[in-house]
């Protein structure tokens, strides 16, 4: 049996930017991370994204082509689509949606909450290894 996400949290998890609109770039960069995007030097394929001062270069994996977001300050200034191999634009558009990049979509809260279930796993294991090489003595 294939895991499948739910709509409801691919729908959750999607990311609509426009010009004109107010945004934190980090909280961008993490969102994107979050959905399975991942932090390159340079934009490549689909599922990369990239950061350069005031400007996130994203390409979404249910596109052709990668597309450029020049912010001035936290307002998104410009969005346009560019070709990967010339960096050159090829339009400039006013909004895009980035959908998820993995089907496992994850919150900053559930990996930690993981994490801690890890942790208290293996200090229980480590205890019972630690008896039983103790009763072998």
């Amino acid at each position: 049996m294939e895991f499948v996400l739910s709509q409801k949290i691919y729908e959750q998890a999607k990311q609509q930017v426009a010009e004109g609109e107010t945004y934190d770039l980090e909280t961008l960069c993490k969102n994107l991370v979050n959905m399975g995007y991942v932090r390159q030097a340079q934009v490549e394929m689909p599922g990369d994204f990239s950061v350069r001062g005031g400007i996130l270069d994203v390409f979404p994996v249910t596109e052709d082509c990668p597309y450029r977001i020049e912010f001035w300050d936290d307002e998104i200034d410009t969005i346009r689509s560019f070709d990967v191999e010339s960096q050159r634009s090829i339009e400039r558009i006013a909004e895009f949606t980035i959908f998820p990049a993995s089907e496992l979509i994850l919150t900053t809260e559930q990996i930690a909450d993981g994490f801690t279930k890890m942790a208290k796993d293996a200090a229980k294991i480590s205890t019972k290894l630690k008896r039983r090489r103790n009763s072998k003595k």
